[in-house]
C-alpha cells in the first residue's frame, strides 16, 4: 500500500497542475509494482490526440510514455519525489495501434547522481511487446 500511496502522489501532481502540460495530457495511471525488485507497470490509453496521419501513436508521444513512466519510477524508488531526464533510447517494434499500453520500468541502478532503467511497452490486450526504452535520471533535490 505505501508504494501505491507514493506513486499516486506523484501521479497526480503531474497530471493535475494548474496549467495544461505533456504529462497530464498522458494520463498514466500505476497498476502495480515491486519496491524489493524495482520494478512498476504504468498504464497509458491512447488518445486521439497522439495517433499521426496512419493513426497510429506517434513516435514523440511514445518516447514521451516512456519518459513519464521511467521517470516517475525513478523518483518514487530514489526518493526524491522528483527526477530530470539525462539520456532517454527508444526502440521501436512494431506499430502502436490498440488501445492501451503497459510500460513495465526496471530500475538498474540507483546511484547518488545518476538513476538508470529500462522499459519495456507492451499491448495491453495482447501482451505484445511494442517497444523498449533505457533512460537515465537525475535526481532533484529540494
Amino acid at each position: 500500500m505505501e508504494l501505491e500511496k507514493r506513486f499516486e502522489e506523484i501521479l497526480n501532481h503531474i497530471k493535475h497542475p494548474k496549467e495544461l502540460r505533456l504529462n497530464n495530457m498522458l494520463d498514466p495511471y500505476f497498476l502495480g509494482g515491486d519496491e524489493e525488485e524495482l520494478v512498476a507497470d504504468i498504464l497509458f490509453c491512447t488518445q486521439d490526440w497522439e495517433r499521426n496521419q496512419r493513426n497510429e501513436i506517434h513516435g514523440g508521444s511514445i518516447a514521451a510514455m516512456f519518459d513519464t513512466a521511467m521517470g516517475v519510477t525513478a523518483a518514487v524508488f530514489e526518493g526524491s519525489g522528483s527526477v530530470s531526464t539525462a539520456d532517454l533510447q527508444v526502440s521501436f517494434i512494431r506499430p502502436f495501434l490498440s488501445g492501451a499500453f503497459i510500460f513495465t520500468t526496471q530500475i538498474t541502478s540507483i546511484g547518488k547522481t545518476l538513476i538508470r532503467a529500462t522499459c519495456v511497452a507492451r499491448e495491453k490486450q495482447s501482451g505484445k511487446i511494442v517497444a523498449t526504452a533505457s533512460g537515465t535520471f537525475v535526481p532533484f533535490k529540494k
